[in-house]
């Protein structure tokens, strides 16, 4: 039976440059010039500010050069997935011997996975949603513990009035991030109890779109207006059922 081998390579965006970790044979993939990295980044960086200029087009054609370039280079049946540090690169690579032990797994920066969140949110600004679903979710797939690209896929079924499957994407995302409520990812946590609770109200459960609704606040009270408003809402909806 052929050695699998699962490798580090490519993580010099965020932390210095690390030898890979390999088991099996080495003939896994080379370590990612940095300098190209770097680059790669500055690019990114470049046209994630272009989006929030509303320059759509221009912001597109970055993706998806860096999408092409990695596309290039994948290699077949090899199982890619992104990290953004050191920490979250073993445990993300441990992950994947784990669930995937038959399959050769690559552990990356976070660089291909931003091009493919990025592509798929842009495209959404294009008025071009249907392509952009297959983006968001390869991102999701490369990236299974981030939850920014959870929600935002999220939001790609809410656009499709899919409530269920939104529901549990939205439910997803709460799973898996950090939930200090105080930490850099509280809106984050945030955004998905308020995806959760929309939902809810759609699919018709209004006391639990009501209680996520509420939770929301204690990781992001700046949203105490707007989630006033959903409750007001919920209460609106109850007194015309009731």
């Amino acid at each position: 039976m052929a050695t699998k081998y699962f490798s580090l390579v490519g993580l010099t965006l965020v932390f210095a440059a690390v030898t890979p970790v390999l088991a099996g044979p080495p003939t896994a993939p080379a370590t990612a010039d940095i300098s190209v990295e770097a680059a790669e980044r500055d690019n990114l960086n470049h046209a994630f500010e272009l989006v929030r200029q509303g320059k759509a087009n221009e912001a597109e054609a970055i993706f998806s050069s860096v999408i092409a370039n990695y596309g290039r280079k994948a290699q077949p049946g090899m199982i890619y997935r992104c990290a953004g540090d050191p920490a979250h690169a073993l445990e993300t690579l441990l992950e994947a011997a784990v669930e995937k032990p038959d399959k050769n797994v690559v552990v990356l920066g976070p660089n291909w996975c931003d091009a493919l969140f990025g592509e798929g949110f842009v495209l959404i600004d294009l008025n071009r949603a249907n392509e952009a679903e297959a983006f968001l979710a390869r991102a999701v797939e490369m990236a299974p513990t981030n939850a920014h690209y959870v929600n935002e896929y999220a939001e790609w079924y809410k656009s499709h009035h899919q409530w269920q499957r939104t529901h549990d994407l939205f439910a997803h995302a709460w799973d898996i991030v950090d939930h200090d409520k105080k930490g850099p990812d509280r809106r984050i946590a945030a955004r998905a109890l308020r995806g959760m609770g929309f939902t809810q109200i759609e699919l018709g459960d209004y006391n639990d779109a009501e209680k996520q609704f509420k939770r929301s606040l204690d990781h992001e009270p700046e949203k105490q207006g707007a989630v006033a408003g959903e409750l007001q809402y919920i209460t609106d909806q109850r007194k015309k059922t009731s």
